[in-house]
């Protein structure tokens, strides 16, 4: 049940007995002033039992709280004690002088609450429609894409404490469903880490396989027991099991050499995955995917997927989402080189939106690449640098399993040829591998030649400033466990963000007057 709070506001509130006191030109005086045009009560009342309970903190102050905490980066303890202290937050949160505070285990609540009816997403959005609303946002948009790194919550652990966080984690899941002997034998196992010769490869080949031992008896027993809680740890200890060992020409369990695909790296929070934003520079935790507006630099979506994530594969989805926001029309997508894949432009221009990205240079160990021949797909040939013509085409499938063709120019062509040396190596005639998407890349690499498509691009530079916004709201680094909570953090960073930034276009009417209470 909510508590009741009069739509007109309080002559006791903070922003208006202390507005001398609040900082100007602070976020605080901005949510005091236009808290209300993008969060209310009735936004949230979904989340609340009707005229069940003792009456709670409204929603609409809670959320605010949340902001705050977001901005100012604050656990929620020390968001408890501003809740109760401070007067920048009480003017904020829109609540009376004496307001007593908000205890600290209700955010963690009331987050619990957002994330299961999606609220936050509802939330961000009501940024946006602030914006259409101010005609700050009108008519087609050119946007721009991007993604970054967060670092997980979760604490990263070798394949010895994988095996025995998620074993612990079933054991007590399942309690005394599972037999004597199976508790038993996995008990050495729980808590503190074995006191063994870790530096004697010996040593942990017996330990292992005592350990081993151990989790195929609980993996045996957990099929037959109906529990969740059960199910999810023996499922991540039967994936550690698969891609973290292998067997021996002994028979004997042993450590798999290098690191399987998909790999699960942390027991605390299973959806963490090794990533690379680049080839040097790796990262444990998740992706955070963002579209801001190329004029305005509002957030127009986000998302967070899996850390190992390719970036071209996150863009339909999440311009399907910031285009299912009524009012938002993207027409343009700015990207760099990872979101250049031929599947990618596909599919962008399927949702009715023109992709630009540059695409990735094409080299072939100092030898002519392939750009330097004439590929016309329609005709089925293809012309080399020297004006030799083949129409042999092979089928052959590309990195990905897609069809395509490999066209090959006869050996005794090539052998004969001036620059040979520059072209091919070895006794074979040279060979070029049209994909099916040959034609679409080829245009798009014309395409960045134009010095209008050049400026275009330029400005995708843009949304690095945005990235740096968000990681300053806290997004280099998740506050909790798991992908979903990871995009509450996420879409609370944007919200405050686009806040923020719509106050700078202007987007929200004169503050109003300040009125003194007697």
């Amino acid at each position: 049940m909510l508590g009741r709070v009069d739509p007109q506001g309080s002559l006791l509130e903070t922003r208006l007995m202390r507005r001398h006191l609040v900082t100007k030109g602070s976020v605080y005086e901005r949510l005091a002033d236009h808290g209300d045009e993008i969060v209310s009560d009735d936004d949230f009342a979904h989340l609340y039992a009707d005229r069940r309970g003792r009456p709670s903190v409204p929603p609409s102050v809670m959320v605010r709280a949340l902001l705050l905490a977001t901005h100012d980066a604050t656990s929620d303890r020390e968001t408890s004690r501003r809740t109760r202290v401070d007067a920048d937050w009480k003017a904020a949160m829109g609540v009376d002088d004496d307001f007593g505070g908000i205890g600290a285990t209700t955010f963690s609540l009331f987050r619990a609450r957002l994330v299961v009816d999606d609220a936050d997403q509802a939330l961000f959005v009501k940024t946006l429609e602030a914006a259409i609303d101010a005609k700050v946002l009108r008519g087609k948009r050119r946007a721009i894409i991007d993604s970054s790194p967060v670092r997980g919550a979760g604490a990263v652990s070798d394949t010895y404490e994988l095996l025995r966080g998620f074993l612990a984690q079933a054991i007590r899941a399942g309690g005394e469903a599972f037999s004597a002997p199976t508790r038993e034998v996995a008990s050495p196992h729980i808590g503190e880490k074995p006191d063994i010769d870790w530096g004697d490869p010996k040593a942990r080949a017996s330990y292992l396989g005592d350990l081993v031992g151990a989790i195929k008896a609980v993996l045996a027993e957990a099929r037959s027991i109906d529990d969740e809680a059960v199910g999810e740890a023996a499922s991540h200890l039967a994936q550690v099991v698969d891609q973290d060992l292998e067997e021996g020409e002994d028979g004997e369990a042993g450590i798999r050499r290098g690191v399987g695909k998909d790999r699960i790296v942390s027991s605390s929070d299973p959806e963490m995955r090794h990533g690379h934003k680049s080839s040097n520079r790796r990262f444990d935790g998740h992706k955070m995917d963002l579209v801001t507006d190329e004029e305005t630099e509002l957030v127009l979506g986000i998302a967070i997927r899996a850390g190992n994530a390719p970036d071209g594969e996150g863009a339909v989805p999440l311009l399907e989402a910031v285009q299912g926001t009524e009012g938002v029309e993207v027409g343009a997508l700015l990207g760099d080189m990872a979101y250049s894949e031929g599947d990618v432009r596909v599919a962008v221009e399927e949702e009715g939106t023109t992709l630009l990205a540059k695409v990735p240079p094409v080299s072939n160990s100092g030898r002519f690449p392939k750009t330097d021949f004439f590929i016309d797909t329609e005709a089925g040939e293809v012309t080399c640098p020297q004006g030799e013509v083949t129409t042999d085409a092979r089928p052959e499938r590309d990195h990905k399993g897609r069809p395509g063709l490999r066209f090959v120019f006869p050996a005794q062509v090539c052998g004969t040829c001036p620059v040979r040396a520059d072209c091919v190596g070895g006794k074979a005639g040279r060979s070029v591998f049209v994909g099916v998407h040959e034609d679409r890349i080829a245009a798009a690499r014309a395409a960045q030649a134009d010095p209008e498509v050049k400026a275009l691009l330029r400005k995708r530079a843009k949304v690095e400033r945005k990235i740096d916004h968000l990681q300053d709201l806290g997004m280099r680094k998740a506050r909790f466990r798991g992908r979903r909570r990871t995009r509450l953090q996420a879409l609370l960073a944007a919200t405050v963000a686009n806040f923020s930034r719509l106050a700078v276009l202007g987007a929200f009417d004169q503050a109003p007057a300040p009125v003194m209470a007697a």
